[in-house]
């Protein structure tokens, strides 16, 4: 065992503090959290109150690790255009493609092509009238119906090919969601308390969305 510095009776493998600055050490990465598109401008004072309650989760969990220290650093870059309401996630992907390949440089210092661990370019948030409403409307202790959409950049739709055309490819069509009727469809609904954290750590790359990706309407988690 490997005793955390942040705490000492704790495996630092399993102090998620530990584990977050080890991650952004290896990316020499100086910000980190799940980029939000703001989906939704009819209540401004509603947005407020759903920013306020989503963030204060953060700190929730690192003070159980003794990571507070990593807040300065937590930077919930949000998104905002009213265009955005109403916006496809496929519209909502070319545009954080494009926001992605710029920041990447702009925020983190790094050459445009890194090969980060860590997922902030990777996947976003999107949250929209009905997200907003579920968080808000929840109870502090029973919101598991709460939600955001986390939504994966990189995503493309299954193209079968001659053979699998030509035999039939053994897939189940689901019922269509914006038109795409596979299983994967690019994004998820998750419940929000984890998505900043444990999610950042646990949400990295396309093995991640496939060990915690379940399809629309159920609403994922990641203990």
């Amino acid at each position: 065992m490997v005793p955390s510095q942040r705490d000492p009776t704790m495996d630092a493998g399993r102090n998620a503090a530990d584990r977050l600055e080890k991650l952004l050490d290896e990316d020499g990465f100086k910000k980190w959290g799940f980029v939000i598109y703001r989906c939704t401008y009819q209540n401004n004072t509603d947005w407020e109150n759903f920013m306020a309650r989503f963030v204060s989760a953060v700190p929730e969990y690192l003070e159980s690790y003794n990571g507070l220290d990593l807040l300065d650093t937590f930077t919930p870059t949000v998104l905002e255009d009213p265009s955005f309401e109403g916006a496809s996630v496929a519209t909502l992907r070319v545009h954080f493609s494009q926001w992605a390949q710029t920041s990447l440089k702009e925020e983190q210092g790094v050459a445009e092509d890194h090969q980060a661990c860590t997922g902030r370019y990777r996947f976003f948030i999107m949250v929209d009238q009905e997200a907003m409403d579920s968080v808000l409307s929840a109870p502090e202790d029973e919101d598991e119906a709460a939600f955001v959409r986390v939504v994966y950049a990189e995503w493309k739709p299954e193209m079968p090919d001659e053979e699998d055309i030509a035999h039939g490819d053994g897939s189940e069509l689901e019922e269509p969601i914006e038109g795409c009727t596979q299983n994967d469809v690019g994004w998820m609904k998750m419940c929000w308390r984890w998505v900043e954290l444990p999610g950042f750590l646990k949400l990295r790359d396309w093995d991640d969305w496939e060990a915690y990706y379940v399809r629309p309407p159920e609403i994922g988690d990641i203990p």
